[in-house]
């Protein structure tokens, strides 16, 4: 485009407000050089304009006024309001409030900098000038002249760096005049850099939604015009909402998902890259040679509802030997004449849950005593779901042990040890009702990798369907082997090898307590007691040795009261005269003024025979005579 002919210098009268806006031609262009009506007005331009500060006669000349523009340029935005168009040729609208000052104006290239392509000057050919502005000449006429169409159709690909701008010129006296800019009717969009009273500027980045009507209004009070641009912004189908990169599913389970895309004419499906046929048969028998674990695979047509394309496959099961089982890629394809787009998606199917212990087998209905624990285990084969974010939780009637908190009694008992949880033994009878005909669950779920144990905690209700993949709550041929019974009751013969050691040592200690109690009572008692005396101890005193007189005597006889006259009376003292026998004083105490109590069991008198270490003041009365009569 930058190769083409020089075009001859030309030379300008002096410019006013009545001649703006003006185009300017950069070099000679040619017919193969027209572009598009969506390049032209989107492409970058390669051309430049600049104002040459010629200082003599000898640079007002193309040679001279480059030579300066390479020194000191002086780009004609700073002294216009213009406008270059892809192929070069510039529009001056009007100017700006920068003091105007002669130059010349000069069109290159920055990629050809030796190249002049026009150069503009004021005067003439014999009589060459600078370019001069007057601002002192006023506008002439009160209409608005249209110099440019319109009606404009223009179409630009989405993408970045377009440059798109939308371009009007009329004529029109500024001071009267008053623009404004709508799409589809409404204001210019926020993001739009922005605009002025001739051109619309787009934003660097091309999106579809720029697509529409876009009006200039300009009325000045005599009359008005009304600019119109039809905008469509082409490009390749772009993909709005895309499917999941990757979807887990269960062995067993259909997969469906769909994806939405915009500006699509055709589209396909493609299985691990090998294009779906119309014939399903056909293309059965040619997935099954190249990918036989997905021969019992049902994978249904692409599915198309306006912009929704909706893929779907059935019977996804594992084959025998098969270790990814019907795992596969899907690729949705949707194409038009700017090209086309493609989304994928691994299916990755994950087989059934592989129990190795079962809580169901760990089930006690009968004879679960509260004296002993009681454990629970569960246990399924995890290699197969590395890749993923699998949780194991245990549940006690439906509430999580791992959220049971101090208000719940249950959890004073309930330990969990790996994947095993452990009931230990209730000491109190009365709390064994908290695990009367309850039901222990194992609770397996399994969650995309992304997926943290904070989201894992939650309800899995609540997930969204690209976070949980399987939980074995809502399996109906899982969830009863995963769940046990329990009926505790209370152990009423608990067998001596249980007994508590410490309740033992208790009761020997209350024992010894109880003991050391009753001797300090005895010795405080036994303190203030008069000495018992001692038969034995008195006849051995007196030489005579009770048991060797047992011994001399043959057998035990019956006693019977020998033939001699009785005894005297034994109720007083040994040591002096007793009453006679039979005689009204025998026996008798009243006439002695004695006191009864103060003789024990075996006729001591209380005090008399006591040591003389507990001996008080003598209080002993008179004994009576040997030979005392009381008949006399």
């Amino acid at each position: 485009m930058v190769r083409r002919p020089v075009k001859q210098t030309e030379y300008l009268p002096p410019l006013s407000i009545n001649d703006l806006p003006l185009s300017l031609e950069c070099g000679q262009t040619k017919v193969s050089e027209a572009l598009p009506s969506w390049a032209d007005a989107a492409f970058p331009s390669p051309f430049m304009w600049s104002f040459c500060d010629v200082d003599s006669p000898d640079g007002i000349q193309s040679a001279g006024c480059m030579r300066r523009v390479r020194q000191t340029s002086i780009h004609v935005t700073n002294y216009f309001e213009s406008y270059v168009s892809p192929n070069g040729t510039l529009v001056l609208y009007k100017r700006t409030a920068s003091a105007w000052k002669d130059m010349g104006l000069v069109c290159w290239s920055h990629l050809d900098s030796s190249a002049v392509y026009s150069t503009y000057f004021g005067g003439s050919n014999e009589r060459p000038k600078l370019l001069t502005y007057d601002s002192n000449i006023p506008f002439v006429g009160s209409g608005i002249t249209v110099l440019s169409p319109l009606t404009q159709r223009i179409t630009v690909r989405i993408g970045p760096q377009t440059g798109l701008k939308l371009m009007t010129k009329y004529r029109s006296n500024p001071e009267h005049t008053i623009v404004k800019w709508t799409k589809d009717g409404k204001r210019i969009p926020s993001n739009f850099p922005g605009h002025n009273d001739y051109l619309l500027k787009f934003p660097d980045f091309i999106r579809r939604e720029h697509s529409g009507t876009y009006n200039l209004l300009v009325e000045n009070g005599y009359d008005q015009v009304n600019f119109q641009f039809l905008v469509s912004v082409v490009g390749p189908p772009e993909v709005i909402r895309a499917p999941p990169p990757l979807l887990l599913v269960m062995e067993g389970e259909n997969v469906t998902f769909s994806c939405q895309l915009d500006s699509f004419i055709t589209e396909s499906l493609e299985i691990n890259g090998l294009p779906y046929q119309p014939n399903p048969t056909n293309f059965r028998t040619e997935l099954r040679d190249q990918y036989p674990y997905l021969k019992d695979a049902l994978i249904q047509p692409l599915q198309r509802n306006g912009h929704i394309l909706t893929y779907s496959a059935y019977n996804l099961m594992f084959t025998p030997g098969s270790k990814i089982g019907p795992t596969h890629t899907v690729s949705l394809v949707g194409k038009n004449e700017y090209g086309l787009a493609r989304v994928s998606t691994l299916v990755r199917v994950l087989p059934r849950i592989n129990i190795l212990n079962a809580p169901k087998d760990y089930s006690c209905t009968t004879d679960c005593l509260n004296s002993v624990s009681h454990t629970f285990d569960c246990v399924i084969d995890t290699d197969p779901y590395q890749s993923t974010y699998f949780v194991q939780t245990w549940e006690l009637n439906g509430i999580s042990v791992s959220k049971m908190t101090k208000d719940y009694q249950q959890s004073k008992f309930i330990k969990t040890e790996g994947t095993k949880l452990i009931i230990t033994p209730v000491d109190d009878p009365s709390l064994t009702v908290l695990f009367r005909k309850v039901n222990v669950t194992c609770r397996w779920r399994i969650f995309y990798p992304h997926v943290t144990s904070r989201i894992a905690d939650l309800d899995t209700r609540l997930l969204e369907p690209d976070m949980k993949v399987y939980d074995s709550h809502d399996d109906v041929k899982i969830h009863p082997l995963m769940t046990a019974a329990l009926d505790l009751q209370v152990d009423h013969d608990p067998t001596p090898a249980s007994a508590n050691i410490s309740w033992i040592t208790a009761v020997i200690i209350g024992i010894l307590v109880i003991i050391a109690i009753g001797v300090l009572t005895a010795c405080l008692v036994m303190r203030f007691r008069g000495e018992t005396y001692m038969l034995d101890r008195e006849e051995r005193a007196l030489g005579n040795d009770p048991e060797k007189e047992l011994r001399e005597k043959e057998a035990f006889q019956t006693y019977e009261r020998a033939e001699e006259p009785p005894l005297r009376g034994s109720r007083c003292s040994l040591n002096d005269d007793s009453a006679e026998i039979g005689s009204d004083g025998d026996g008798e105490l009243d006439d002695y003024n004695l006191d009864p109590g103060k003789f024990n069991e075996e006729g001591s008198f209380i005090g008399e025979y006591a040591t003389e270490r507990h001996k008080g003041p003598s209080n002993r009365l008179p004994t009576l005579d040997r030979n005392y009569n009381p008949a006399v």
